[in-house]
């Protein structure tokens, strides 16, 4: 049943990733180079509301804390998400949105981006003995850290529990609203045919 759940869920995830243009890499790295701020707002607010439901959960009584799943904070994950970060804004796609991309007109790049995660996993399973070894987890070694004290079990940078979710929530959406629909950043070309970006 939880299978049967997980495919359905995923697929209206990735239908919603299609629907607002987040499987687009092209879309992607016009929002990344702040030059298209329509899938931007998309994100904001979507954050938003979701931690105002979150805290709507909770006030009602329906929120069940072992559905999350908090990552440890360390330098390696740190690292990881500047190379994540790196990747993400030089091709415009990462794990989420190049599954959902796979259906459309970037089936190759889609393809290639799912067998580069893959094999980038097997070979970070490969060497986590050594990374492990070196300290890399242990440094900046913050636990399951998490920005509000949402339970017992993590640790939190401040102290007011799920009233943090909906003040974060409210200001995530007011941004979403207010961010430009004209771009921040227009293309320009110079002469000999290069492209620069100007504000």
């Amino acid at each position: 049943m939880q299978i049967l759940q997980a495919i359905i869920l995923g697929g209206l995830f990735g239908f919603a990733l299609y629907l607002v243009g987040a499987s687009h890499p092209k879309k992607l790295l016009a929002m990344l180079r702040l030059q298209d701020l329509s899938l931007m707002k998309t994100i904001v607010f979507s954050i938003g509301f979701s931690s105002s439901l979150l805290f709507l959960a909770d006030l009602i009584g329906i929120f069940n804390i072992s559905h999350l799943s908090v990552k440890s904070t360390n330098l390696g994950v740190i690292i990881g998400g500047l190379i994540f970060g790196i990747g993400f804004g030089g091709i415009g796609t990462c794990p989420g949105t190049c599954v959902a991309a796979s259906g459309g007109d970037g089936f190759k790049k889609a393809i290639a981006t799912i067998f580069g995660g893959l094999l980038g996993a097997f070979a970070f399973s490969l060497s986590y003995g050594w990374f492990k070894g070196i300290g890399l987890f242990s440094a900046m070694d913050a636990g399951k850290l998490t920005l509000f004290n949402i339970s017992e079990k993590y640790p939190a940078l401040l102290n007011i529990g799920f009233v943090g979710l909906l003040l974060t929530g409210v200001v995530f959406m007011a941004v979403a609203v207010l961010l430009p629909t004209k771009p921040l950043v227009k293309e320009k070309q110079n002469e000999g045919g290069k492209k620069s970006w100007q504000l």
